[in-house]
């Protein structure tokens, strides 16, 4: 008896295209320090560069809406990534915000929020920095993003956590508060 193979239908496909963690954030919570390392690799024997990691900064990145911001991102061990496919993914929608290829960056993708305002650091690439600044901070752009790196063998990724604020939050401490000249603290009237 013959089998006949039958095609999968479109929301299947997604399973072989996009690593799971991207399909189903909620499977695959964030580790510790608001840092996740995911890899998922194929090498051959004779192929000893093909094994891709990423790492993120290991701790949530906080900005003030307005002000530029750079989530930190790189190759470990450092490796040059200028040959490399470098996609930085907003989680909630899973789409791109910047995408990189091969020395070039790739608009076509790009979220229309994100448009002009993105910037993968060239300085740091041929050491394995894929940093992505992201200029003119939105209450929007607050969330998850992963840093997704990609070659002919290997694939990996790691999520950024951006918290944006809607000002510089500073830590009240009475040894700051003091007027210099009086001893007097200010306190606070209801």
């Amino acid at each position: 008896m013959l089998q006949r193979r039958l095609p999968l239908p479109a929301h299947l496909l997604l399973l072989h295209i996009l690593p799971l963690p991207l399909l189903f954030p909620r499977w695959f919570p964030m580790g510790h320090g608001g840092r996740s390392t995911h890899q998922l690799t194929h090498s051959s024997p004779f192929d000893t560069h093909s094994q891709l990691r990423v790492e993120g900064p290991g701790h949530t990145v906080t900005a003030a809406v307005g002000q530029d911001v750079v989530l930190p991102c790189h190759l470990s061990p450092q490796r040059d990534a200028h040959s490399l496919d470098v996609r930085w993914i907003w989680d909630k929608f899973s789409e791109t915000v910047h995408h990189y290829r091969n020395g070039e960056d790739l608009y076509g993708e790009q979220m229309g929020a994100y448009a002009g305002r993105t910037e993968l650091s060239r300085d740091g690439l041929s050491a394995g920095s894929l940093d992505l600044r992201i200029t003119g901070l939105r209450p929007s752009d607050d969330g998850r993003y992963i840093c997704t790196v990609e070659d002919a063998d290997a694939y990996a990724e790691t999520i950024v956590e951006l918290e944006v604020r809607w000002g510089l939050c500073l830590e009240m401490n009475p040894s700051h508060s003091k007027a210099p000249d009086t001893g007097f603290f200010p306190s606070h009237r209801n």
